[in-house]
């Protein structure tokens, strides 16, 4: 005789599962993280935020809540970036509208707090245990909430659900590999997805594969991708371009990666009169980069604690500088897309600069717009680092060619602004319908 036993998990079930499961996988990578964040440095300030640990100034600065609210997550820089856009077009939407914006990494909240208006309260995101996210809703009391690319942190997700505030998933992206994680594992995010009330995407391969992950239709809105709009000038902005090279033909090789630097301290070696603009991912990695610049024997000048003149190349140990830097550039290297095969880095700030673009094979979380740069002409994407060096020496050697690519570049550009202002609309309809019931 067989004995057939069948348990289906409802939601409280699976909220359980779900934390024992982060708990145990935040005690086994904690001590990377930790690591991590030491050598970024500044993890020490607000730290116990991620454990919904706020001092009393926060309680007097949030605590009376006489206005709507919109809490806004956004991981690390780029998001930050993407930030800055979307709370001056929420704003001038809901002027009355009160913006507080978490970030997860000290990166993210050394740039937001840098460049907030004054009027946007900074917060850290905290960590997806119940009592921590309570905790921040109780601070925060958001009326609704927009999540960044991929935040989708269930126990956050859930915790709006039960306060009826609405969750809105913006400049949403999905590779293909998680799409298909997603669908094998599908039964955690039944759970998960019909919380949303909106996931607005970049691009259609994006909305197909936030289908087959078993997204509803019907919350699915293509709305295009911020980034383009991030590119553009904002109003009063004014960006100041750094003197580097003394005339000499200008790399700037942003958002490098382990093993990028020696491909470029190499292809600087074999181009007579090149100078270079390195901007490594992680500014911790400056001791390890100037060990490698000793090796290969090229003279290294810090932006940030030595003369920026002299040698051949300028080490940015500096954050929220790149897109200056871009504007210094004869030809633009966008990294973390050559080595490691780790997925690619935004392109389009760079090419919105006026100045060739070049990348390598490995653009998995960018693909759409590779694809669209690489269909119209408007970059060069490269296969290694041999490729990488052909590539720089026919650039500058041919301006037409150039300003070529840079044309393309402003048309791909101008074609696809406006994805701020469509997201922004579709919430204001969205909460607009919502208050109506």
């Amino acid at each position: 005789m067989a004995f057939v036993v069948s348990w289906r998990f409802n939601g409280d079930d699976m909220q359980l599962l779900y934390t024992i499961l982060y708990t145990f996988g935040f005690v086994l990578l904690s001590p990377v993280f930790l690591y991590k964040m030491w050598k970024r440095g500044k993890y020490k300030e607000n730290f116990f935020q991620r454990f919904g640990r706020y001092v009393p100034e926060m309680f007097l600065q949030l605590g009376e809540k006489k206005e709507r609210r919109c809490w806004l997550q956004a991981v690390s820089v780029g998001e930050v970036n993407l930030a800055f856009i979307f709370i001056a077009s929420l704003r001038k939407r809901f002027p009355e509208l009160r913006v507080i914006l978490t970030t997860t990494t000290s990166t993210g909240y050394a740039l937001a707090k840098q460049r907030l208006p004054k009027e946007v309260d900074l917060l850290y995101f905290p960590q997806d245990f119940p009592f921590a996210v309570r905790r921040a809703y109780n601070l925060i009391q958001p009326d609704f909430i927009v999540l960044m690319e991929s935040e989708l942190w269930p126990n956050h997700i859930w915790e709006a659900a039960r306060r009826s505030a609405p969750v809105f998933l913006v400049n949403a992206r999905m590779s293909p590999r998680s799409a298909a994680r997603h669908a094998r594992f599908r039964w955690p995010f039944r759970h998960v997805w019909p919380c949303l009330r909106l996931v607005c995407v970049q691009s259609q391969p994006d909305f197909d594969h936030y289908l087959a992950a078993g997204m509803a239709r019907e919350q699915l809105r293509l709305t295009g991708n911020l980034k383009y709009d991030a590119s553009l000038p904002r109003e009063g902005e004014r960006v100041s371009v750094p003197r580097v090279g003394d005339g000499r033909p200008v790399l700037v090789a942003g958002s490098t990666w382990p093993g990028e630097e020696e491909i470029l301290f190499d292809i600087l070696a074999k181009i007579p009169n090149l100078f270079l603009v390195l901007v490594p991912r992680h500014v911790e990695r400056t001791p390890e980069i100037l060990e490698l610049a000793k090796r290969k024997g090229v003279t290294v000048a810090l932006r940030k604690g030595e003369p920026s003149s002299g040698g051949d190349c300028l080490l940015v140990n500096t954050t929220g500088e790149l897109k200056s830097f871009y504007e210094t550039a004869t030809v633009i290297f966008v990294g973390k897309s050559l080595e490691g095969n780790v997925g690619g880095q935004n392109i389009v700030e760079a090419a919105a600069s006026g100045h060739p673009v070049l990348f390598g094979p490995h653009m998995e979380n960018f693909k759409e717009i590779a694809r669209q740069f690489v269909e119209a002409g408007a970059c060069v994407q490269v296969a290694d680092a041999d490729s990488l060096q052909r590539a720089v020496e026919e650039l500058l050697g041919d301006a037409a060619r150039r300003e070529r690519i840079v044309e393309a570049a402003r048309q791909v550009i101008a074609a696809n602004v406006g994805a701020t202002e469509r997201t922004v609309e579709l919430i204001a309809h969205t909460l607009l319908k919502e208050s109506s019931k």
